[in-house]
C-alpha cells in the first residue's frame, strides 16, 4: 500500500514535528481509507481478475471491477488465450460472448490487466493529509464530558480516530464516477 502523502508534509500541515513512525502509520491507514472510498488506487497496480461464466454467449461484456484500466495483456476463457476482444474503458466487449452457455461446470474467464492512476493528485494528497492530521491530534474520539465520582467519561462520535474528514470524503467520491446499482 502507498501513501499519499509524506511524514514530513503531515509535519507541514501540523507546522509542528511528528513522530515519524506514528506519522508513516497514520498517513498509511488514511491512504488506504481513501482509495477504498474513492474505488481505485493512486498507484498502477496489475491484477487478475477471474470469474466463471454462468451466462455464457449472453454475456457479451465483462465489467472490470478496477478503475481507470490503464492496459489488458490478456484474456483467457478455460486457459485459451482470446484476442477478438474490445475495452471500452473499464469494460470488455465480445461480438461471441464470453464463454458457453450450457457449459458444466461453468467457463473460467481470466483477465490480466492494470488499473489505477499514476501518481496521487494533490486534492487527494490534501484529503489524506486532513484525515492523518485529524488521527494524529486525535487518535481516540474527544471527550465531550468526564465526571470524577463514580467516574464516567463520553467521548463524540466523530472528530477523532481514524475516519474520513466530510471534505476528504466527499473529494474520495468524486473518484468513484456514476454508481448504477
Amino acid at each position: 500500500m502507498a501513501m499519499y502523502a509524506t511524514a514530513n508534509e503531515l509535519a507541514s500541515y501540523l507546522q509542528k514535528d511528528v513522530d515519524t513512525a506514528t506519522a508513516t502509520l497514520v498517513l498509511t491507514i488514511a491512504s488506504d481509507l481513501f482509495a477504498d472510498r474513492a474505488c481505485t488506487r493512486f498507484e498502477s497496480n496489475s491484477v487478475t481478475y477471474s470469474v466463471a461464466s454462468t451466462d455464457g454467449t449472453a454475456n457479451y461484456r465483462i465489467y472490470l471491477p478496477h478503475t481507470p484500466v490503464t492496459a489488458v495483456s490478456a484474456v483467457r476463457i478455460n486457459g485459451t488465450a482470446i484476442v477478438d476482444y474490445t475495452r471500452i474503458g473499464n469494460v470488455l466487449y465480445r461480438l461471441i460472448g464470453f464463454g458457453y452457455r450450457w457449459a458444466f461446470p461453468p467457463d473460467l474467464i481470466e483477465v490480466d490487466y492494470t488499473h489505477g492512476y499514476i501518481t496521487a493528485p494533490d486534492e487527494v494528497k490534501g484529503a489524506v493529509l486532513e484525515t492523518a492530521a485529524q488521527a494524529y491530534e486525535i487518535p481516540v474520539g474527544a471527550v465531550v464530558s468526564e465526571t470524577i465520582d463514580d467516574y464516567a467519561v463520553r467521548y463524540a462520535t466523530t472528530g477523532g480516530g481514524l475516519q474520513l474528514a466530510p471534505s476528504a470524503a466527499a473529494v474520495a467520491n468524486s473518484y468513484r464516477g456514476v454508481l448504477v446499482g
